[in-house]
């Protein structure tokens, strides 16, 4: 077997976001060529994303800077002052940088906060797929799989679309993105089983087929 094959079979062992963040640091992975089903897929899911938050505002929820600023432990007039800096209307405009520099705020935001700024990031970082900025959905994941005070087995989708405030539209977006994210659920997925467990809550939750 040539060194490109045994690169691709770890690429296809691994989940894509892992996967991608290998071919971004590894001149092996680089070698191989893009993965069309996945190119494809990833203008599915930015339309499908892109039309399900459509409208969602930021209202008086958490801003990008400023929860980068709770993040840094910043005194509550820095906190204000870096709110002031987040001007956008619009989860589309808010800028590419911003969200590189805030990849890892997504507990620091309210409810209000991480409806608006979800998108934004999912959107980002799928157009971003095939490099090592792929790390800036992670926080976001995270918080998706992942109730507050509770363990990943024990979490509820439905608890979590409820504090967030999430449309069917929405949820289906998200456990559409979390599939892709980890890739699929067979005999060569190193995934964690409490991980694939919870995604497959998500599918079963927005009435996906789970085989």
């Amino acid at each position: 077997m040539d060194l490109c094959a045994i690169v691709s079979r770890a690429y296809h062992k691994t989940s894509r976001r892992r996967a991608c963040r290998e071919r971004g640091n590894c001149v092996l992975f680089m070698m191989l060529p893009p993965n069309l089903s996945d190119e494809f897929q990833i203008g599915e899911l930015i339309a499908e994303i892109s039309t399900a938050f459509d409208g969602v505002a930021r209202e008086d929820g958490t801003t990008l800077h400023e929860a980068i600023a709770i993040d840094n432990r910043k005194s509550s007039e820095e906190c204000l002052a870096a709110r002031r800096l987040d001007t956008e209307q619009r989860w589309q405009d808010v800028p590419e940088m911003d969200i590189i520099k805030g990849s890892s705020v997504a507990s620091f935001l309210d409810a209000k906060g991480f409806r608006y700024y979800l998108p934004a990031f999912l959107v980002c970082g799928l157009k971003n797929w095939n490099s090592s900025t792929i790390a800036i959905v992670e926080s976001f994941e995270y918080c998706l799989l992942h109730e507050s005070q509770k363990s990943l087995r024990k979490t509820e989708p439905a608890s979590i679309a409820e504090k967030y405030g999430f449309t069917e539209a929405q949820c289906k977006a998200i456990a559409h993105f979390l599939r892709f994210s980890i890739g699929e659920d067979d005999e060569s997925t190193s995934q964690p089983a409490t991980t694939l467990q919870a995604v497959r809550k998500w599918e079963c939750f927005v009435g996906d087929h789970v085989s």
